[in-house]
C-alpha cells in the first residue's frame, strides 16, 4: 500500500476542501444510466461473471481519477496509488457478508480475489467484520440486481471519519436494443466535484463498452 500527502498549499481545491469539511454531511452524488450491452456479450462470449466484470471495469475506472483516490486522514489528505473494492456479497439465507478485494489492472487475478472473497462470505455467517473493513483505500461497492432505481442512501455514522467514494449497481434491463443498468455514485465533497464523477463516468463507460482509456 503506497499514500503520499497531498500538498494542502499548492492544492487548487484547497478552499472547497475547508467549505465542505465542515459539513454535517459533506457527501453528494448522482444516479445515472450505465450502456452494458458490449460488457455482457464480451462477459458472456469469455464465459465471465457479468458482475465481476462491470465490478472490475468500475474499479479500473475509479483508480483513473486521481481524486478518488484521495482518503482524509486527521487534517491531512492522504493519496493511495491504488484502491481496492470492499463490496457485499448476499448469501441463501438472505444476509450478506463484506469483501475486501484486491485491485488488479488483469481481470483474471482480480476475478480470482473475488472468488476467494465470495466463498468466504458464503461460508460464514453475519457481517464478516475484520482488519479490511476499516480500510480507507478502498471503493465501497453494493448491488441491488432486483430492481432499478432513480434515487439511493446510505446508511452514515457520522461518528467516524469516512471519506471513501460509495457506488451501487441496479438491475440490469431493456431498453430497445440496448442493455443497461442504473449505477449511484457518492464521493466527499471536500475531496471531488461533478466534474470527477463524470470523468470516472467516462472511463467506465469506455471500459464497458471494451475500449481502451
Amino acid at each position: 500500500m503506497t499514500k503520499n500527502i497531498l500538498d494542502q498549499f499548492t492544492w487548487k481545491r484547497k478552499e472547497h476542501f475547508d467549505f465542505f469539511r465542515k459539513y454535517d454531511e459533506p457527501f453528494f452524488g448522482i444516479v445515472t444510466e450505465i450502456d452494458c450491452t458490449k460488457a455482457y456479450q464480451i462477459s458472456k462470449e469469455k464465459k465471465q461473471s457479468f458482475f465481476a466484470y462491470y465490478l472490475h471495469k468500475s474499479l479500473l475506472a475509479v483508480n483513473l481519477v486521481e481524486e478518488l483516490r484521495y482518503r482524509i486522514e486527521g487534517n491531512e489528505v492522504l493519496i493511495y496509488d491504488e484502491v481496492h473494492a470492499s463490496t457485499t456479497i448476499g448469501r441463501e439465507d438472505e444476509t450478506f457478508g463484506f469483501t475486501s478485494v484486491t485491485f488488479n489492472k488483469e481481470f483474471d487475478k482480480f476475478n480470482s480475489s473475488l472468488k476467494l472473497e465470495i466463498e468466504g462470505v458464503r461460508n460464514s455467517v453475519g457481517l464478516r467484520l475484520n482488519e479490511n473493513a476499516s480500510k480507507k483505500n478502498v471503493v465501497h461497492y453494493s448491488s441491488i440486481p432486483w430492481n432499478t432505481f432513480s434515487g439511493l442512501t446510505h446508511a452514515r455514522n457520522f461518528k467516524e471519519e469516512d471519506s471513501a467514494p460509495k457506488i451501487t449497481f441496479g438491475k440490469m434491463f431493456q431498453q430497445g436494443d440496448k442493455k443497461k443498468m442504473n449505477v449511484a455514485i457518492y464521493v466527499h465533497h471536500a475531496l471531488a466535484d461533478g466534474f470527477h464523477i463524470a470523468k470516472h463516468l467516462e472511463f467506465f463507460q469506455k471500459l464497458m463498452d471494451g475500449k481502451e482509456v
